[in-house]
């Protein structure tokens, strides 16, 4: 990049040792530099008299933006200066070149985890940015959602909300949570449904639910069920189910679906509930048998949990996409149409499927209910049955 200032134009160019000097080098450095995500480019000098200064320009745009003053002021206020362009510049492009971030708040194969997975890249090519997937996990998906509850509200920063992180997270710790999901998220789009199911090991000698309660009962305190983590759904409909049945059965929280599904086929439980994308292949592979699914939806047609008499478990569980709540209508709604889209697609109709999954399309106050009414469903369950989940 040459400088802006004609090489016979000796009157604008102060001798050794000046400001133009010192911002000779400085051009040198930031020549062509990233503020954020952003590429930044120093044109070079134009001189105004006292007022001469650096001209700026984000990378990808016409927009120009010029530091001046930059020789009637000490070189501590020059590069202060200097700084504050080089933000004023990234500014002009920074909601077209920065990534967008979701957040899933479960371990990596966990089935929040291969939602966002699979609209992931179609998502970056859609939206023609990078598309990040950040495993934020801990605290049955508390950690990452609150994440994404205190991000920016820019549109980009989403979370993978489940029925775990949206309504088992209310119900296990009301007030203490500190913040209510359904009103500090905004929901954006439904992603996919899934079943739930209950599963031993081929070789345990299992073949239905009936027997499982005769081995609980005849080992009380000794049995083991791994789930998703404390506070998960999962985790909840083991302690329901051991309620009702008046078992003694011992919970052993994971860090997500596929690590509680891998505990049970290496034997450090006995038993696991998770949702079918955890244990899809597993089951396909013989090295789980299922013993209930939601609605009967699971490879081999299983009873539903209505079936072994659990109706009010016998539900799907749900997959979707949520912003902070003041993130503007019109960031969230470009985010709901690109994603909308891309489900449209029967390859990623397809993939969801694999899984065991099928795309579920609610969108705005849709969603909300859905989340209000499985909140309210389950913290009655949890009421009736005096559960602790902590």
């Amino acid at each position: 990049m040459g400088d802006s200032v004609p090489a016979s134009d000796s009157r604008s160019r102060p001798g050794p040792g000046s400001a133009w000097q010192a911002g000779r080098k400085v051009r040198a450095i930031v020549g062509e530099t990233y503020v954020g995500h952003v590429k930044v480019r120093c044109l070079g000098f134009y001189p105004h008299g006292q007022r001469s200064g650096f001209l700026l320009q984000s990378a990808g745009t016409s927009s120009l933006y010029k530091c001046r003053n930059a020789l009637s002021m000490p070189m501590e206020r020059f590069c202060l200066r200097l700084v504050v362009a080089l933000l004023a510049a990234s500014a002009m492009v920074a909601h077209a070149s920065d990534a967008v971030r979701i957040v899933v708040p479960f371990a990596q194969g966990d089935a929040s985890d291969l939602m966002a997975r699979i609209i992931a890249q179609p998502l970056s090519k859609k939206l023609d940015r990078p598309v990040n997937i950040h495993n934020h996990y801990g605290a049955g998906g508390i950690i990452g959602t609150q994440d994404v509850v205190r991000s920016r509200t820019d549109g980009l920063t989403l979370v993978l909300g489940s029925v775990s992180n949206m309504s088992m997270n209310t119900a296990c710790r009301g007030e203490r949570l500190g913040y209510l999901p359904s009103s500090a998220l905004r929901p954006v789009v439904m992603l996919a449904r899934a079943p739930v199911v209950m599963a031993v090991r081929p070789d345990s000698g299992i073949q239905q639910f009936s027997d499982l309660l005769t081995r609980f009962n005849a080992y009380p305190g000794l049995q083991t069920y791994s789930s998703s983590g404390l506070c998960s759904y999962s985790d909840f409909m083991g302690r329901y189910i051991a309620f009702r049945s008046q078992v003694d059965v011992v919970p052993m929280p994971y860090r997500g679906g596929y690590d509680a599904t891998q505990a049970v086929i290496s034997g450090e439980v006995d038993m696991v509930i998770t949702e079918l994308p955890n244990a899809m292949r597993e089951i396909q592979a013989g090295q789980l048998k299922l013993l209930a699914a939601s609605a009967s939806a699971g490879p081999g047609n299983p009873p539903s949990f209505e079936d072994i008499g659990y109706a009010q478990l016998d539900a799907h569980v749900w997959y979707g996409m949520f912003v902070p709540a003041e993130t503007p209508s019109r960031e969230a709604r470009v985010m709901q149409q690109a994603i909308q889209e891309i489900l449209k697609d029967s390859a990623i109709v397809s993939e969801l499927q694999a899984l065991g999954a099928e795309p579920y399309n609610l969108v705005g106050p849709e969603i909300y209910r859905e989340v209000v009414n499985f909140t309210r469903a389950v913290e009655g369950y949890v009421t009736e049955a005096g559960i602790t989940l902590e």
